[in-house]
C-alpha cells in the first residue's frame, strides 16, 4: 500500500481525530487489508501519510495484537490469556489448540498456513471464560478441552467466520 492511498483513506475522517496520531491506528489497520499483515513499506507508507517516524507507527503496530507484523494463516485464533481466562484454564486451552493446530505452545502458524493461534490480553469475555476470538470476529467461552478440539477442525473445513458460529 502507497502514502498516498492511505492519505486518501484517512483525510475524509481526520476531523474526527484531537490528534493527529490518533489517525495512526486506522492507517494502519487500512493498510493492512491488502496483504493481511504489514510489510516495511506498508509501515513507512503509514509513516509519511501520518507524518510520524516509521519507527514511532511500528510501535504502534506492534502494540495491537490485531495488527499483524507476520503473514498469518488464513484463519486466526486468538486465546485470551489474561486472569479470569488463565484462572478457569486459558493456559490448557492454548496448548490443546496449538498442538491440535500444529503449531508451537507459544502460538504461530500451522505448516499449511491455515491457523494461526496467538495470545490475547483481555477479549472482555471474562464471564465466560476461558474465552478465544476467531478472526477478529466472534468471541466464544466457555470452552472446554473438547470444544478447542472441535474448534480447530471447524476452522479447517469452515470457508467463513460466520459459518463457524451457526
Amino acid at each position: 500500500m502507497n502514502a498516498a492511498a492511505i492519505s486518501a483513506h484517512i483525510e475524509p475522517i481526520r476531523h474526527e481525530y484531537a490528534e493527529g496520531r490518533s489517525l495512526i491506528l486506522p492507517a494502519l489497520k487500512y493498510a493492512q487489508t491488502e496483504k493481511g499483515h504489514l510489510t516495511r513499506e506498508d509501515i513507512e507508507a503509514v509513516a509519511e501519510a501520518t507524518g510520524f517516524s516509521a519507527a514511532y507507527v511500528e510501535s504502534v503496530a506492534s502494540f495491537y495484537d490485531r495488527l499483524y507484523l507476520q503473514p498469518t494463516g488464513q484463519r486466526v485464533v486468538s486465546v485470551c490469556v489474561t486472569l479470569s481466562c488463565m484462572l478457569r484454564g486459558s493456559d490448557e486451552l492454548m496448548e490443546r489448540i496449538c498442538d491440535r493446530a500444529g503449531v508451537s505452545h507459544h502460538g504461530g502458524t500451522s505448516e499449511d498456513g491455515m491457523i494461526t493461534v496467538q495470545e490475547a490480553q483481555c477479549l472482555g469475555y471474562c464471564d465466560h471464560a476461558p474465552a478465544v476470538q476467531v478472526d477478529a470476529e466472534q468471541t466464544r467461552g466457555p470452552l472446554t478441552l473438547d470444544d478447542a478440539d472441535a474448534l480447530v477442525d471447524e476452522l479447517r473445513t469452515s470457508p467463513r467466520p460466520d459459518e463457524l458460529w451457526r
